[in-house]
């Protein structure tokens, strides 16, 4: 416990008890230490101290903070190598307990009058936007925003969002060839509507992917608009320096 006659200060006390703790798996991944409230009683201190030892956690990148809920034991971010189309579920498949899709909202909208002349020409006046977001152990893994043609979108139902894959939907359910995607990927801060939509901070960092997903027919399935928390997510691709 704390030693207040310590030359060490306590909230570095309060750290190293912490840390070892999360590093000999006390708390399961993603898990609770508690709120600041809890950490105050627990150890005798102050706020302020606690607030201190907590951001020095956060910083090495053991713990995540979510205002309002707790201090969490940071899960581990998971990987893509790139060489197919990112699905989220299919990259965290093998975590455990298995991930989930939760379907925020489904319907016939306007096609976004920002969306380039190409895109809305391929789209249509009318497109079904989907919102759903990927969980993992209570953390959102993956926020995306996708619009469909309707002729496609109008067809399909939240259970079928939520246990499938678009591109999974598209062969099995309409018996739709799938042709090339084209990915751009780049990096941002969260607004306020992506922070609280992802239950992270705004102007957190985020990696945004953008996708255009084709039949093999080349005619657009899919655009979407994909959101990772910047520490949740990386990719690794390996290069051939033969070449």
């Amino acid at each position: 416990m704390i030693n207040k006659n310590s030359s060490v200060p306590m909230y570095e006390q309060i750290v190293q008890i912490l840390k070892k703790e999360i590093l000999e798996h006390k708390y399961p991944e993603g898990g609770s230490i508690g709120t600041h409230e809890d950490l105050v009683e627990r150890f005798g201190v102050s706020l302020i101290t606690v607030r201190r030892a907590v951001l020095i956690l956060q910083k090495e990148g053991l713990v995540v903070i979510r205002q309002g809920k707790g201090t969490f034991v940071k899960t581990k971010a998971v990987s893509d190598d790139l060489s197919t189309l990112t699905v989220v579920n299919n990259i965290l498949k093998h975590k455990d307990p298995a991930p989930k899709v939760v379907v925020k909202s489904i319907g016939l909208i306007k096609t976004p009058p920002y969306f380039d002349a190409a895109l809305k020409k391929e789209l249509g006046d009318e497109c079904v936007r989907i919102i759903r977001a990927h969980m993992l152990d209570g953390v959102v893994y993956g926020y995306a925003k996708m619009y469909l043609p309707e002729e496609y979108g109008s067809l399909i139902t939240q259970s079928d969002v939520e246990n499938h894959s678009i591109y999974e939907i598209y062969q099995n359910k309409f018996g739709v060839k799938l042709g090339k995607g084209i990915q751009k990927i780049s990096a941002d801060k969260a607004t306020k509507t992506l922070a609280d939509a992802m239950d992270i901070a705004p102007n957190t960092p985020v990696m945004c992917i953008e996708r255009k997903a084709y039949s093999a027919d080349k005619e657009l399935i899919e655009y979407m608009e994909l959101y990772y928390e910047h520490s949740q997510y990386y990719f690794q691709v390996e290069m051939d320096l033969t070449v």
